[in-house]
């Protein structure tokens, strides 16, 4: 605890991220009163933004335990019409080893891949997943 009993500043995020979670899944008072007034299509979009959130959340631990990454090309970018924090959550389109997958993601504002670059992709090691990890180094 901090300064008069607060929590550390990472406790509070994650008790946030927590509470973002159960609301937009509809569970709580909270949750099905914003289900009911803002409907369902509301709380599907805003699932998918916290599950991208969660993804971006998810590839920093992967990187920092050593998961390798993959190199893949940029097919298509498409915009949800979603941000978290000014960041565009998006459709890519990649090719990857000859064949093309799409995944959603979270994506930095500053770096907004475009067809033709290329990124890095992350497999969760669990489900085989892949995960954006950002654009690769040119050069």
């Amino acid at each position: 605890m901090g300064l008069f009993n607060r929590k550390p500043m990472a406790e509070r995020q994650a008790d946030a991220m927590q509470q973002a979670d159960r609301i937009v899944k509809g569970k709580g008072f909270t949750g099905k009163l914003t289900k009911a007034v803002m409907g369902s299509e509301f709380t599907n979009a805003m699932q998918g933004a916290m599950n991208s959130a969660n993804q971006a959340q998810q590839v920093q631990g992967l990187l920092a335990s050593g998961v390798p990454t993959e190199t893949a090309t940029v097919v298509q970018v498409q915009d949800t019409g979603q941000t978290i924090n000014d960041n565009p959550n998006v459709v890519l389109v990649l090719d990857l080893g000859g064949s093309q997958t799409s995944i959603t993601t979270l994506v930095s504002r500053l770096e907004i891949p475009r067809a033709g670059d290329a990124v890095l992709i992350v497999r969760e090691p669990q489900s085989g997943a892949l995960l954006y990890a950002g654009l690769a180094p040119r050069g």
